[in-house]
């Protein structure tokens, strides 16, 4: 539906300041004289370079005139893929990181307080981790007649979860703005305040506050956050998760998470295009709805001023074709004719559900999807409903519309065509393939669009059925 504006985005963020960085990993026991660094930017892992050492032993990324964007990094080797954490701030760039890579866990940093505190939390909590594991181990383990022995055991976890967050505390109050922080908050346990009511209102209850608090430990303006795989871990699950399936719903979560950045920040730009991007090519019916109000409510309100005019003017544009054939639309109305020359309005019909095909002559998916057209329309023949057929060739190829009726043996449907595009239908309706089936109501509000051929009667079916539920069939 619309280029790909990703790359653009990712091209655009830019390495910023005036500065210097000397970064020095050396690796013990390694034999080969090649590591990659890389950096985390959303979902994906990129590369930033890639590091050669004399002695197999000593890398290291140096820059005179730039500082690397803050996040956290890796440092990958080379064949194996085992990499080591580092993190990155905008303040402390000159380094030394020291790797065993024989013995786990052993890495040492020298000149880096973000690194040291970083890893001498991430110890503590491993051995922490260790503990609680044998005192649960225990637990299991010790008779339950055994009062005194099992109190003793819940205490020293007790207590042990009690260090750990006191541990937390102090790393969050004294150092709020440090990376560190931003990791230690996104994976601080969520706690539910007592709610009453029966157990389905308290579920219904833990998952509107669950969902209502779900990004308060997460810092959507710190510099670093797009480069940690805190945020998008986060915000795929808010989507996939936690968001009903439908574009109203997905339009508010959204607005929610762009709302939640600093309008040009690498991370809202980053997002704005990834959602666009997402909900424009989505194979979900009804998702182009998202896609209109990102374009329209973003782009074409000049949040997004990083994106070069032309392309501007193209997401603009196609949202604007779109947005008059969104589902639950009223199906703007137009005239097409027969090929004897007799007009066709859409208000004519008045069946309980109209289907409107768009289709050409040279289209091989037409010519694959026009024998499950052909059945659809003899199956419900003596029901409420009604199809036309549309022929998308104009002008001097307009011949060509009833040379294919005869071809693909379409004369027991009814079919129509504008010779002269005088109705403006091409206009009114976005039809940037074929073959594109419309479903109306019996207002002319459409109901779904995009379907299948081989699937129009499983969807009418079903269709049919929940309208009848609902009483909305005569």
């Amino acid at each position: 539906m619309i280029k790909n504006l990703l790359l653009l985005i990712l091209t655009a963020i830019s390495l910023s300041g005036y500065s210097q960085t000397n970064i020095r990993i050396e690796i013990e026991n390694y034999d080969s004289d090649t590591i990659i660094l890389a950096h985390y930017f959303a979902e994906k892992i990129l590369v930033t370079d890639t590091l050669y050492s004399q002695d197999q032993r000593t890398f290291t990324y140096k820059n005179d005139s730039s500082l690397l964007e803050p996040g956290m990094y890796l440092a990958v080797t080379r064949p194996a893929g085992d990499y080591y954490q580092l993190l990155i701030n905008s303040e402390d760039q000159d380094f030394l990181m020291n790797v065993d890579a024989t013995r786990e866990r052993s890495i040492l940093f020298d000149g880096s307080e973000e690194n040291t505190r970083f890893y001498d939390y991430m110890t503590f909590i491993n051995l922490s981790r260790k503990d609680i594991q044998k005192i649960d181990n225990a637990i299991q383990t010790t008779d339950s007649t055994m009062i005194s022995i099992l109190d003793q055991l819940k205490e020293d976890k007790r207590v042990i979860n009690s260090l750990v967050e006191r541990r937390q505390q102090e790393i969050l109050n004294t150092f709020p703005e440090s990376i560190t922080s931003i990791l230690l908050k996104s994976n601080l346990p969520f706690t539910f305040p007592e709610f009453e009511g029966t157990s389905e209102e308290i579920e219904l209850k833990k998952y509107g506050y669950y969902k209502d608090r779900y990004f308060d430990n997460i810092d959507f303006k710190h510099p670093a956050i797009l480069r940690t795989p805190v945020m998008d871990q986060r915000i795929s699950y808010y989507i996939d998760n936690l968001t009903p399936n439908q574009p109203d719903s997905i339009i508010r979560s959204v607005d929610r998470i762009l709302g939640l950045m600093d309008e040009g920040s690498d991370a809202y730009q980053y997002y704005l295009s990834n959602f666009l991007n997402r909900y424009g090519n989505s194979k979900y019916i009804g998702m182009d709805a998202v896609y209109v109000h990102l374009a329209l409510n973003y782009y074409g309100a000049g949040k997004a001023p990083w994106v070069a005019e032309e392309n501007l003017k193209e997401i603009v544009g196609n949202a604007k074709k779109i947005k008059p054939t969104l589902i639950g639309q009223p199906a703007p109305d137009f005239t097409v004719f027969k090929e004897d020359g007799t007009a066709v309005n859409l208000s004519d019909f008045n069946k309980d559900y109209t289907i409107l095909m768009f289709w050409k002559p040279d289209c091989g998916h037409c010519t694959k999807a026009m024998p499950h057209v052909i059945d659809f329309v003899e199956k419900y023949k003596d029901q409420s409903v009604d199809l036309l057929t549309i022929c998308t060739k104009t002008g001097k190829k307009y011949g060509e519309c009833w040379e294919g009726v005869k071809e693909k043996k379409m004369e027991t449907l009814l079919n129509t065509g504008d010779e002269y595009h005088r109705s403006r239908i091409f206009s009114k309706y976005y039809v940037n393939s074929t073959p594109a089936i419309y479903i109306l109501d019996r207002e002319k509000k459409i109901k779904l669009k995009k379907v299948p051929a081989e699937n129009l009667d499983a969807v009418m079916t079903e269709l049919m059925k929940i309208d009848e539920a609902d009483g909305r069939m005569n």
